[in-house]
């Protein structure tokens, strides 16, 4: 295995200080990322200054609080993300019919990685298609909050599975180093009827896991020898 990797983050409506904390990580090791974004905010503008990929994470739950249906929750988004071009949905909720109708009204939305493969020995682009609607999709290989059901996972280690990794992480669980659903729960808890953008950094702080968990794996794959790939680079595999 090269080890080699590509970074990806679901904003999930984390508060603006969880995003920002995780991109200082990133600054700090010089490695550019992909953020799929929920929600307007401040850092989606530091987000794409620091260098990263911006793209949308539209929920298409009943109830999602980015609109009413499917074109209306990413039309709402992209005006968000003008420029976006690669998206994950919440969830990971798809179908034929389903893209074929956002791709319909935005063909802008090119790319896709919304299929996990948690652990797989490959990753690759492959090209989607119904009738005049058409993107490239590659899968991805690790999550944190499906890691935490993993009896196998190492939080202070990373170990390649594919010759590209496609990791995505949670800037809210980088905050709290889950290394279970607990300390979100208990976020949740402490938040009460607020939302979670609302949940302040003292107050997170103060239910930070003690033992090793997301924050210690982010730093143990920025630590790896492997090479990290920006998007761009990540088009080319």
């Amino acid at each position: 295995m090269s080890g080699d990797y590509h970074l990806t983050f679901d904003v999930d409506w984390a508060p603006d200080w969880s995003v920002r904390e995780t991109l200082d990580v990133l600054s700090t090791a010089d490695v550019r990322a992909t953020f799929f974004v929920t929600h307007a905010s401040p850092t989606v503008a530091e987000v794409a200054a620091a260098g990263h990929e911006v793209g949308i994470h539209p929920n298409f739950q009943d109830g999602s609080t980015q609109g009413a249906d499917p074109i209306g929750v990413v039309g709402r988004l992209l005006e968000i993300v003008p420029d976006a071009r690669v998206m994950r949905t919440h969830g990971l909720i798809q179908g034929s019919l389903l893209l074929r109708d956002v791709l319909e009204a935005f063909p802008q939305i090119t790319y896709d990685m919304s299929i996990l493969t948690y652990r797989f020995p490959h990753t690759a682009w492959f090209g989607w298609k119904l009738r005049d609607s058409q993107m490239q999709r590659i899968n991805y290989t690790w999550e944190d909050d499906v890691a935490f059901y993993d009896d196998e996972q190492n939080w202070g280690l990373h170990a390649p599975s594919s010759e590209v990794d496609i990791l995505d992480f949670h800037p809210i669980h980088v905050s709290l180093n889950s290394a279970d659903e607990r300390n979100y729960e208990r976020a949740k808890q402490v938040l009460g009827p607020r939302p979670l953008t609302e949940l302040g950094r003292n107050e997170a702080r103060a239910l930070r896991g003690s033992g090793c968990g997301t924050a210690d794996y982010l730093n143990a794959v920025l630590g790896s020898p492997g090479r990290a790939i920006s998007f761009e680079e990540l088009l080319c595999v």
